[in-house]
């Protein structure tokens, strides 16, 4: 009785395992996956990059997100890293989000990832970065830096008066850090 059973389980499943339908239609192709972002892949030049003084706490939260309306604006905050969205500059309401590197080596850096990648601003949103904590340059000054095909693209910025706050404004999300370069006093 049991190996007539299995016999008959077994020829149902090779009828099943060899039906198709014709007629329905193709499946449709894959989207590819999304490259892989370039601050969790560690693909980014780190030179000039500014470096927090102590390890951080990679048990600590690296992402965070809120939805912002488009006609009131909002921030999203991680850790001393923000961004400020002001109302009116999103062409449609969406979930803002910062994400920072889980490598410890990475982690050490003042860098973050702000999305959602694709949005146009319809006025700049401004991004902010910690600098209580990090090793500042002895000379010159610091910027808000994109990275951008392969390389960092310079935005300026500003300084809060208190010099613990670097701030810059951007078009629209990528991956920012706050680095060596030409920035200026006090905002």
């Amino acid at each position: 009785m049991i190996r007539r059973t299995l016999a008959v389980l077994a020829a149902t499943l090779f009828v099943l395992a060899g039906c198709s339908d014709v007629s329905e239609a193709p499946l449709a192709p894959v989207a590819p996956p999304e490259a892989p972002s370039a601050l969790l892949s560690g693909l980014i030049d780190l030179d000039g990059v500014l470096k927090f003084a102590g390890v951080p706490n990679l048990l600590q939260p690296r992402h965070a997100e809120k939805l912002i309306t488009a006609s009131q604006g909002g921030f999203v905050e991680l850790h001393g890293f923000r961004v400020d969205v002001p109302a009116g500059a999103l062409p449609y309401d969406a979930v803002v989000t910062i994400d920072l590197p889980l490598d410890l080596g990475l982690s050490r850096r003042v860098m973050a990832e702000f999305g959602p990648h694709g949005i146009q601003f319809n006025t700049p949103v401004t991004v902010s970065f910690p600098l209580a904590g990090v090793n500042l340059p002895s000379t010159g000054g610091l910027e808000v830096g994109r990275w951008e095909n392969g390389a960092w693209t310079g935005l300026g910025g500003w300084l809060s008066s208190d010099g613990l706050r670097l701030y810059g404004t951007t078009p629209h999300f990528s991956v920012y850090a706050a680095r060596a370069g030409h920035v200026m006093g006090g905002g």
